[in-house]
């Protein structure tokens, strides 16, 4: 296929965002249903849409972004024009900085940003006027010299203040000191004792003196404490007028957030239109229920859309994928195809879906039926199953089947939680499981104390390099794209992972992982990243390319028995 030259094609009005697709399609029946978001293999058209794409930026000189150092998500969307031609709008998730033509030269067939950013310009410019100057005025009232002047003497004064009471306290217990000697060796002078008048006078002269001290020190902590008051009142008044200053900051800013929500409007194939503070607020009032994350109307699907459905056109299939670089936190392949993120879309979508037909979602649909449950040991207290690839651990939102409900059946008297640790869905192997609580509390706790022994085996995308070796990646979730896990050295939590080479099968290496961590996703991102194996587990739909199954099995399984303390083994073989 020869380069395709798309600013032949496309110039900077909206109607030309329009691309035919090249080659014929005549024998490609059209999708009944438009494109399931969130979990969907590409319609035959779209598979087109983007190869097409994919040509144009595997060839293109004109787009001065460097995708070896920074990847971004393309996505294509298929539709009908007014005309009845059928082609395909191209996009790419970013930000709106990242759509300037002067930054990066962005090729004009993309389609825009979705917010009015004429109105938002006209508005941001002049809260940005009014932020500046108050940014202005709480630098002057933060730096003033008087307030600095006065920050300086209120501390130094409470210092002073400090020092002389201190000192004054200590001059207080030596006075009481020497008073008590001073007593205590007039009674015992026996060579020459006061008479009782002189004594008596004396006693008094020493208590008139503690009680002069008294007073001077509660005198001289009054004396300080009405300085500090004035010091400090004046300084209050001034950091009152700086913290309203501040507040006035914070709510401008909080305004203009809810001002750039209301300018951000979604329409859809009815001609309803939306803004993102309206999918976001509660029903009964103006204030959020949560806070969209960040860039949300900037992802590629609702882009598409609402270029769709500004020009009257028909939508018919989406497809989206990675295109160079990927993000060292994350994890993105090369050319891979992606579901769209459904924590960033999710409410925007159903509004901009809402009334179009969408295929059936297979996250909804029972990837278990029909399929058996192999016992591997059981007695009256354990059971070791090893469960199928594609069988829930636990009954999810949408699927009840899964080994917890096969296993309450097959065991009604069982009793306590029956699970003791878990398997991702689409993990094979070995899984405990207990029939009385307190077997349940005591094999639980060995995995919790980790001093049960692991072993998985996985059939990997690539080569590596070593034949054993220790991955340290510390892991936690990606908030904004759940389920997907992410690298963080900053915030994650330490996940360590072994491994060991076992045969390498053409451009495929079979390896065993033992995990001494048990993170979420664990043995599939320490593969798959970049500073890790560098290559996903074959079928791995999130972190490398789907296939008929994720090429991971937990096949053994090491541990002492809940009742017996006996050592007990179970191993079972992969299947791939």
């Amino acid at each position: 296929m020869s380069k395709r030259n798309f600013n032949v094609m496309c110039n900077n009005t909206l109607t030309h965002k329009f691309i035919s697709l090249s080659g014929d399609i005549d024998g490609i029946a059209l999708p009944q249903h438009f494109t399931f978001p969130y979990y969907y293999t590409p319609h035959p058209l779209a598979r087109l849409a983007m190869d097409d794409l994919q040509l144009y930026l595997d060839t293109q000189n004109e787009w001065q972004h460097d995708f070896t150092v920074n990847g971004k998500m393309f996505g294509v969307l298929v539709v009908k024009n007014q005309d009845g031609e059928i082609g395909y709008l191209a996009s790419f998730a970013a930000q709106e900085a990242d759509k300037r033509p002067e930054l990066d030269h962005t090729p004009d067939f993309f389609v825009d940003a979705i917010f009015d950013k004429t109105n938002h310009d006209s508005l941001c410019a002049q809260q940005r006027t009014e932020l500046q100057h108050l940014k202005s005025h709480i630098h002057q009232l933060k730096n003033d010299p008087e307030f600095i002047e006065l920050k300086e003497k209120l501390s130094a004064n409470q210092q002073q203040a400090e020092h002389e009471i201190t000192q004054f306290q200590q001059a207080m217990a030596d006075s009481k000191k020497q008073r008590k000697q001073q007593r205590a060796e007039t009674e015992s002078n026996t060579l020459s004792p006061l008479t009782p008048d002189d004594l008596s006078a004396l006693i008094s002269e020493l208590g008139n003196q503690s009680s002069r001290e008294k007073r001077a020190f509660k005198q001289l902590k009054q004396d300080w404490q009405n300085t500090l008051l004035t010091l400090s009142t004046q300084l209050k008044e001034n950091e009152y007028r700086i913290s309203q200053a501040e507040l006035t900051y914070d709510n401008l800013v909080q305004q203009r957030h809810i001002d750039t929500l209301k300018t951000t409007q979604f329409l859809n194939s009815n001609g309803v239109i939306k803004s993102l503070f309206d999918l976001f607020k509660h029903s009964d009032s103006d204030q959020l229920k949560q806070e969209p994350i960040a860039n949300s109307s900037e992802q590629n699907c609702p882009k598409l859309l609402q270029t769709a459905f500004t020009l009257g056109y028909t939508p018919l299939a989406l497809g989206e994928f990675w295109w160079g670089a990927s993000p060292y936190d994350q994890i993105r392949q090369h050319k891979n195809l992606y579901p769209v993120c459904q924590s960033k879309c999710f409410e925007i979508l159903e509004h901009m879906l809402e009334g179009i037909s969408t295929d059936d979602s297979p996250l909804e649909q029972t990837p278990s039926y029909g399929k058996e449950l192999e016992i591997v040991y059981e007695d009256d207290v354990l059971v070791v199953v090893n469960k199928p690839a594609e069988f829930l651990s636990v009954s999810g939102k949408y699927i009840s089947d899964s080994v917890h409900a096969r296993i309450q059946v097959r065991y009604p008297n069982a009793t306590g939680p029956l699970i003791v640790h878990r398997l991702d869905m689409s993990t094979s192997g070995l899984l405990v499981l207990t029939l009385t609580a307190e077997s349940n509390k005591q094999v639980q706790k060995q995995f919790i104390e980790r001093t049960v022994e692991k072993r998985y085996t996985a059939l990997l995308e690539g080569n590596i390099d070593t034949d054993n070796g220790t991955i340290n990646l510390p892991l936690t979730g990606d908030m904004e794209d759940r389920p997907r896990q992410m690298v963080s050295h900053k915030s994650g939590r330490k996940a360590k992972t072994h491994y060991q080479l076992i045969a390498q099968e053409g451009k495929r290496t079979k390896v065993h992982l033992y995990p001494h961590t048990g993170r979420t996703h664990q043995l599939r991102v320490h593969c798959a990243h970049q500073a890790g194996l560098n290559t996903p587990i074959v079928g791995d739909d999130l972190y490398g390319f789907k296939a008929d199954r994720l090429h991971l099995h937990a096949g053994y399984l090491k541990f002492k028995h809940p009742t017996t303390n006996e050592t007990v083994e179970f191993s079972c073989p992969e299947d791939f």
